[in-house]
């Protein structure tokens, strides 16, 4: 079934489904994750460097190498 034939309770369920996938991910991936970890992730213009300084239930909180930004991903 295509997603332009599907009622608004069939795609209200679907996002229910969707941010339920999320929840699932986001808790493995975090469970690497570790304070002074040095990461990259893709900005909005380029890869970004940094070093995790916080890590929150559903985000962690990047500060770049030079210490100019703190990003929320």
């Amino acid at each position: 079934m295509r997603i332009e034939g599907m009622s608004i309770d069939q795609l209200l369920e679907l996002n229910q489904y969707i941010d339920e996938l999320r929840d699932q991910e986001n808790p493995q991936a975090l469970n690497q994750l570790r304070v002074g970890l040095k990461v990259t992730f893709e900005g909005r213009e380029e890869p970004v460097l940094g070093i995790v300084t916080n890590i929150n239930r559903k985000s962690v909180i990047v500060l770049t190498e030079d210490g100019t930004k703190q990003y929320k991903v």
